[in-house]
């Protein structure tokens, strides 16, 4: 996504923020944490597969790669990952631009769980309404990407996953954004390949902030992954865990896709 369509984004998200509010109040959700079950932890399902671990992800469309699968149905999709092998569900929530909803975080939710594997919210988190519409809705994880984040919200939005009992996955680009996440000692970073500015790819992003990551950091690639050489790539860098998803929804047999990667066979 250009700069642009990413300050678009944040600014439609706060829109739908403030229509989600008048609809359910922050209270309202904060009482209906109180009654969800705890969350499965993210950390441990991905330290517990071989490396590198898969988080599958689905999504209907993206900027970077146009229309994925319209006609996807979350519950249906969470099976078929959950079947296949994956560590982690994310599920993108977005609605302008990747055509999510909170319902299909619930949805998938609800039936990975059957499978003990926990689900990510994949979002522009940017108030903490969405953080308790998370726990609510069963999510186990939450993003937070540091490239729209300030320090105080970043903080202030890791201490309140982390007390609702989620996992908090942090997002960098580059050397500075790695720099600000590394301030409050996440557990789990992801290193996104692509440039969220520009659209530009690269597995080099991943190859070269790896480096910088503390070992006692979960490490995540994400992003341009999507043959098999890719994933045996991430793995030598030292990914501990690889985020997958315009493969996983554009592929003609996600099943197959999916237990590929998850069981190693071609590395």
């Amino acid at each position: 996504m250009t700069h642009e369509i990413l300050e678009d984004i944040v600014k439609k998200r706060q829109h739908s923020i403030n229509v989600a509010r008048s609809s359910i109040s922050l209270e309202t959700l904060i009482e209906r944490c109180k009654n969800t079950t705890p969350a499965i932890s993210f950390s441990n399902s991905l330290l517990k597969s071989a490396k590198p671990a898969l988080i599958a992800e689905m999504k209907r469309t993206s900027p970077s790669g146009g229309i994925l699968n319209m006609s996807l149905n979350p519950l249906e999709q969470t099976d078929i990952y959950c079947q296949s092998g994956a560590s982690a569900i994310s599920v993108l929530t977005e609605t302008h631009y990747f055509k999510g909803t909170i319902e299909d975080l619930q949805i998938a939710s609800q039936q990975s769980h059957k499978y003990n594997i926990p689900v990510l919210r994949k979002d522009f988190i940017i108030d903490k309404y969405q953080i308790f519409e998370a726990r609510q809705a069963g999510a186990d994880a939450i993003l937070l990407i540091i490239s729209i984040l300030d320090n105080d919200s970043y903080k202030e939005f890791y201490d309140l996953a982390s007390n609702l009992g989620m996992d908090i996955l942090v997002e960098v680009f580059d050397e500075n954004e790695l720099d600000e996440a590394l301030k409050i000692t996440p557990t789990l970073i992801g290193v996104n390949n692509r440039n969220l500015k520009t659209l530009k790819t690269s597995l080099t992003v991943f190859e070269s902030l790896v480096k910088s990551i503390p070992k006692n950091c979960i490490k995540i690639a994400e992003s341009g992954i999507k043959t098999f050489e890719d994933v045996k790539r991430m793995r030598e860098a030292g990914a501990d865990a690889i985020l997958v998803g315009e493969a996983l929804m554009k592929s003609s047999s996600p099943s197959t896709l999916t237990s590929t990667i998850s069981q190693k066979k071609a590395l």
